[in-house]
């Protein structure tokens, strides 16, 4: 007999991206719709579910769409339906990694037509992850289950990296069986991510110098 886990999550958590109702946060602009995944994949409870997001492009079917990832993964179907969500939202979709695109986030981002990632964020990738309790006929349907997700994973990494599924295979699994994880530049050389977006602020020594800089060729200007 199969249960639904329930994820606990406390009723308040200050400076969290959601709203009054603890509901997923999403905004609309004159440029299109932000939605944020940032935590779990597959909470219903904090509405950063498939079935959630769904509703929300599918509320905005017309609107291009920014959806924003920090996220360690969570419910790896989700993931899936996460990512088919985007890749049928007719208008034109962004995904941003922000901090981490991990597990069922790093599936779900690449349902964008572009996905974007932070210079100094991570993504990670690895086989499906279950437990198992009963007799040896459903411990061989764990094993069915993960076997069946591992190869939709890789299609998907695939159908995006245009590597082959066996490179994306040993990817998954990784050298120690749990994984790679890639910095910003080598996500980008394995095609995960189309683009680095680099930190706009500058240090203040950086500014210092080019105001140095600037002063320094007044100076001749005015010698001039």
């Amino acid at each position: 007999m199969k249960r639904k886990i329930d994820l606990f999550t406390p009723k308040s958590i200050k400076n969290a991206a959601k709203n009054d109702d603890f509901r997923v946060f999403w905004a609309e602009s004159d440029a299109g719709i932000e939605v944020l995944l940032f935590g779990t994949v597959g909470d219903d409870y904090t509405e950063t579910d498939a079935g959630s997001i769904q509703r929300i492009l599918s509320a905005n079917r017309n609107k291009p769409v920014t959806m924003r990832v920090n996220s360690f993964g969570g419910l790896a179907f989700d993931g899936l339906a996460i990512y088919n969500a985007l890749a049928d939202h007719p208008a034109p979709t962004r995904g941003i990694i922000e901090s981490v695109a991990a597990s069922a986030a790093s599936l779900a981002v690449l349902g964008a037509d572009r996905v974007l990632m932070q210079a100094n964020a991570i993504f990670h990738i690895h086989e499906g992850l279950a437990a198992g309790v009963g007799h040896i006929a459903d411990l061989r349907e764990t094993i069915d289950w993960l076997e069946k997700f591992n190869a939709a994973a890789v299609a998907t990494y695939a159908a995006k990296t245009g590597k082959s599924e066996k490179e994306l295979a040993a990817a998954l699994l990784g050298a120690n069986g749990d994984g790679t994880k890639y910095t910003a530049a080598e996500a980008l050389q394995m095609g995960f991510i189309d683009e680095i977006l680099q930190a706009r602020k500058t240090s203040k020594n950086t500014s210092k110098n080019r105001a140095a800089e600037l002063a320094a060729r007044a100076k001749i200007c005015a010698m001039r």
